[in-house]
């Protein structure tokens, strides 16, 4: 029996709830592979340096932070 075939079987004794957790399981496996497959398009890398010509974040990323901090004191 193939390793799908076995997955089939037991999701087949759970309970719905459980079945659920194995297919939301499943499917970020899934998306995993597909990203690491193809790197260039995985929804991370597409952020990549896409503030770096921001006017908001043109400082210092420590001094950005250090005022963040400030703001919750």
């Amino acid at each position: 029996m193939s390793t799908a075939e076995t997955i089939y079987e037991l999701v087949k004794t759970l309970l719905e709830d459980q079945a659920n957790l194995v297919l939301v399981f499943a499917e970020f496996v899934h998306q995993r592979t597909q990203a690491s497959d193809n790197l260039n398009n995985s929804p991370i890398t597409t952020y990549f340096g896409i503030l770096k010509d921001s006017p908001n974040f043109n400082e210092d990323p420590v001094a950005i932070q250090r005022a963040m901090r400030r703001e919750w004191e």
